[in-house]
């Protein structure tokens, strides 16, 4: 058996380029991300319109996206769910805070039996009552047990002291807030949002031009003389004096954690530097956070911190759950291992670490065609230009302790800092 330790190399050059859409008739874009050698495929069909653009409603953006595969045309729930099981599909939704995103994964050789389905989910969903009663009832049930949940409590009110009460997700969903869904609403956002100025096609996988021949025919043809609607912006928190909210849970036996920072939108020339220090700091399992909290300390199994890159702005999350006795020590070390950042400047071995853990992040970009049909989201659904991605890989490779401790100094401030315990403290 060789026990010899294998030979640790830098990553060679890589790029990650973002294809030209093409534009259909009707004017909407599709990208095509093609590659691999098995004969799937993946469409995602993006309109603009989230859960911002619900308000003052709540939950309307994502129900009217779950109850598509629901009945469409003359096709009952039964019928979709017959098609897409027999051919080898499947179909999901979900609704982020701008946009409505709607997905179809198919073999190549059942494409001309699925595409049509999927199509009509789209443009022809009939919202019936009986399912959208059971689909009700069964959210009314996640948000009772999410209310119990000291992790939810958390990061509702974390979003209610960062954003302020007018932000669309700063308080936790009522039982009323769920009654006063219904299939109108539903109708009516659809009808909004579901057209083809609001629509990007996204078509991935080991594809040929006959498919995306039977998309361009499925989502080419429609017109609508309706402008793309606008989007709601995310209110972006200004940097002030920070904040501390305790949410009282008695009986808890974990606490959770959550504590934000302002930062910076994506667009900003900090903003990559900003990335890879939040990585050191809690970003990969060899980070500051991990190592100290989870490692050395046994506070808790696990603890991150994260770079929101939103549209509109962004800022930092760090979060955990632990036993409701490290609850104020762990927010100490949090403040701890800001104020080392702050302090002296990152050793060149820990910036490698850090490098080598987010160039291979990226990488997996480039795995397979779904991979970059991932960036290509990201690209529609954030705002990011598409020199974002080989901009971050040479903003990587080119960071400095140096410039990192300055970016510490401006940003890892205890000051602005907002925290949120749900739980207990001990």
């Amino acid at each position: 058996m060789n026990k010899q330790q294998p030979e640790v190399k830098p990553f060679g050059d890589f790029s990650i380029d973002i294809p030209h859409p093409m534009v259909m008739p009707n004017g909407v874009e599709l990208y095509v991300a093609g590659g691999g050698d098995q004969e799937v495929n993946r469409i995602d069909v993006i309109h603009r319109g989230g859960m911002f653009e619900e308000v003052p409603e709540r939950l309307v953006a994502q129900a009217a996206a779950s109850q598509l595969s629901q009945g469409a045309g003359s096709m009952s729930s039964q019928d979709i769910a017959e098609c897409f099981d027999y051919n080898g599909a499947w179909a999901g939704a979900h609704s982020t805070h701008n946009h409505t995103e709607v997905s179809l994964n198919s073999l190549n050789r059942c494409f001309d039996k699925t595409l049509p389905v999927f199509r009509e989910m789209i443009f022809d969903p009939t919202f019936p009552e009986r399912e959208f009663q059971v689909y009700r009832n069964r959210c009314l049930g996640a948000y009772r047990t999410a209310r119990e949940q000291v992790k939810y409590l958390a990061g509702v009110e974390v979003n209610r002291i960062f954003f302020g009460d007018g932000y669309p997700l700063a308080a936790a969903v009522s039982d009323d807030d769920v009654m006063a869904l219904d299939t109108g609403k539903l109708r009516r956002f659809h009808r909004k949002y579901y057209h083809a100025a609001n629509r990007t096609v996204i078509l991935s996988g080991g594809i040929t031009d006959r498919e995306i021949d039977m998309v361009v025919e499925a989502f080419g043809s429609d017109s609508d003389d309706r402008p793309a609607e606008p989007l709601v912006g995310m209110a972006q928190q200004s940097g002030g004096t920070g904040h501390f909210s305790f949410i009282e849970k008695p009986g808890a036996v974990q606490s959770a954690i959550q504590m934000q920072l302002p930062a910076i939108p994506r667009t900003h020339p900090d903003y990559f530097n900003l990335r890879i220090l939040v990585t050191a700091l809690g970003g990969y399992f060899g980070s500051r956070l991990m190592s100290n909290i989870r490692e050395e300390k046994g506070y808790t199994y696990g603890i991150g911190a994260a770079l929101i890159g939103a549209r509109h702005g962004g800022y930092i999350v760090m979060s955990t759950e632990c036993d409701c006795a490290y609850t104020r020590p762990i927010i100490e070390e949090v403040k701890h291992e800001m104020a080392e950042l702050r302090r002296e400047p990152l050793s060149w071995h820990e910036l490698e670490m850090v490098k080598s853990s987010m160039l291979g992040d990226l990488v997996k970009n480039l795995d397979t065609p779904f991979a970059v049909a991932g960036n290509i989201s990201s690209v529609v659904l954030y705002g990011i230009y598409p020199e974002y991605f080989n901009e971050h890989i040479k903003a990587i490779r080119e960071a400095t302790p140096e410039a990192l401790l300055e970016t510490a100094r401006r940003y890892l401030l205890d000051e602005h800092l907002y925290v949120v315990v749900a739980g207990r403290m001990e």
